[in-house]
């Protein structure tokens, strides 16, 4: 029996949830004279009468030199420890991203209790005022948040993000982080997405709207689907498309120019048509090639404001360094990126177009 109370372990590291304070949404905004503001969003049970309680979530800031010293400036103001191991969502304004983001991200990595799932994205305001946000159909401003950005990806407007890996795709030379944008609209007591943050190595570069923003998911390794409406139906008018992507491929050259061809299949189905005109084979066909010369300009467009910002989101640096590592090596990447020629190759199927044709 002595033997066996070596291998117990006890209770020694134990945090008990009445004597920490759980905080689930975090902004982090930069504001003048190299000070920053940290946000918090803090749920808590206010019980009014015995066996009976509503949930509010108090939202408090501190400010300070550092990520670091506004915490002990915030800690200051909360009642108990506060425990960052429940943070669904982090919001860092643009400022801060256009400075460094790992400058922001170093003091909770540096946490031994901070979740690697976290949701990251950049505000184009105050993250402060996304916190504050009072959305009348959630209780939780983190859960709004947290859904609004999974259902988002869902829909193929934002890409899939690795929040654990995006300190190590900053040091990462050949590939660069893209993450989503949030705008809070006051009037209405909502956020919304506002496109993508491009970054370079540490840095924010540039920002891509909600239209490129989509292109982009489509121009990825991962897999994209969703909705789409362009103006190409008869009579000019607009139809919408549910779209899966059915193949991507990257094919690299290096001659006198380095260059990428992006091979891209997509199966659309159409949803609508609003003319009520009966559709043959030969308009289907004509609304494919219509569809693939719209997707293809805005597929060049996408990845010149890529290269713009010297952002590397598609991970070409990363193919070029695994096919051609003789060549990779005699590369300034940071210099040879922005110049090589990407080209994209749309491809579209229609499938079907709706059961009353």
């Amino acid at each position: 029996m002595l033997t066996l109370t070596l291998l117990l372990n006890g209770c020694w590291d134990q945090r008990q949830l009445k004597n920490v304070r759980m905080v689930q949404t975090v902004g982090v905004d930069l504001l003048g004279e190299h000070k920053v503001r940290l946000s918090v969003s803090i749920p808590t049970i206010k019980t009014a009468i015995e066996n009976q309680g509503n949930v509010v979530t108090p939202k408090v800031n501190g400010i300070g030199h550092s990520v670091q010293e506004a915490s002990l400036q915030l800690q200051k103001m909360v009642s108990q420890h506060m425990d960052l191991r429940e943070t669904r969502v982090l919001l860092v304004n643009k400022a801060f991203a256009e400075k460094s983001l790992y400058e922001t991200l170093d003091y909770f990595y540096r946490e031994a209790q901070f979740p690697i799932s976290i949701l990251i994205a950049i505000t184009d305001g105050q993250a402060q005022d996304v916190i504050e946000l009072d959305v009348e159909d959630r209780s939780l401003i983190s859960q709004y948040l947290y859904d609004l950005l999974e259902s988002n990806k869902e829909e193929g407007i934002i890409p899939e993000e690795s929040p654990f890996l995006i300190s190590s795709i900053m040091m990462t030379p050949g590939f660069d982080n893209v993450l989503p944008v949030i705008a809070a609209l006051q009037q209405k007591e909502r956020a919304k997405i506002n496109g993508l943050a491009l970054f370079h190595g540490k840095q924010m570069t540039g920002k891509l709207d909600m239209n490129h923003a989509r292109t982009f998911v489509m121009l990825t390794r991962h897999m994209s689907y969703g909705t789409m409406t362009e103006q190409i139906g008869p009579e000019q008018s607009y139809l919408t498309f549910t779209y899966k992507r059915a193949k991507q491929k990257v094919k690299l050259t290096i001659k006198e120019q380095i260059t990428a061809d992006i091979f891209i299949t997509l199966n659309c189905f159409l949803v609508d048509n609003p003319t009520g005109t009966t559709l043959d084979k030969a308009m289907i066909a004509d609304f494919s090639r219509s569809l693939e010369k719209v997707l293809t300009a805005r597929a060049e467009e996408t990845i010149r404001q890529l290269q713009q910002a010297n952002c590397d989101g598609l991970g070409i640096g990363l193919q070029m360094k695994a096919l051609h590592q003789k060549t990779w090596k005699t590369l300034d990447w940071n210099k040879e990126y922005p110049q090589i020629n990407i080209k994209p190759h749309i491809q579209v199927n229609i499938k079907n177009h709706g059961l009353l044709n």
